[in-house]
């Protein structure tokens, strides 16, 4: 018996028309190319799933400093409403106590004019 010789010769019929028919995919050669494009493909979704683990670490990075900026705002703006009404509770006492003060001189000035008597009566402011 012969040994059957394999064939080189594409398979398909569009192949046999191509000008270079070394250049056609024989059986041999497409089982290898196959495999050859299936460890391109898992290597192509392999980049594509670390990109896209990637986007979504910097996007929950992103959010989350979003979060602390925004948290860290809210926290200053309470602070500067607690010192403006620090501030104005401060204001207030000291109007309070200005007032009282205001109020002490007064009473003490008429009980002077009252002491020292008529303001006719005065001989020691003549000089």
């Amino acid at each position: 018996m012969s040994a059957i010789a394999k064939s080189t010769s594409p398979i398909t019929p569009a192949a046999t028309e191509s000008r270079d028919w070394t250049k056609a995919p024989t059986p041999e050669l497409r089982s290898g190319s196959e495999d050859e494009s299936d460890v391109l493909d898992a290597k192509a979704k392999e980049r594509r799933r670390r990109k896209q683990v990637k986007r979504e670490e910097r996007r929950a990075r992103e959010e989350a400093e979003a979060r602390a900026r925004e948290e860290a705002e809210r926290q200053a703006c309470e602070q500067v409403e607690r010192d403006r009404a620090e501030v104005q509770q401060r204001a207030a006492e000291v109007a309070a106590k200005q007032r009282a003060m205001a109020q002490e001189a007064s009473k003490k000035r008429a009980r002077e004019e009252l002491e020292a008597g008529p303001s006719g009566d005065r001989s020691d402011d003549v000089r």
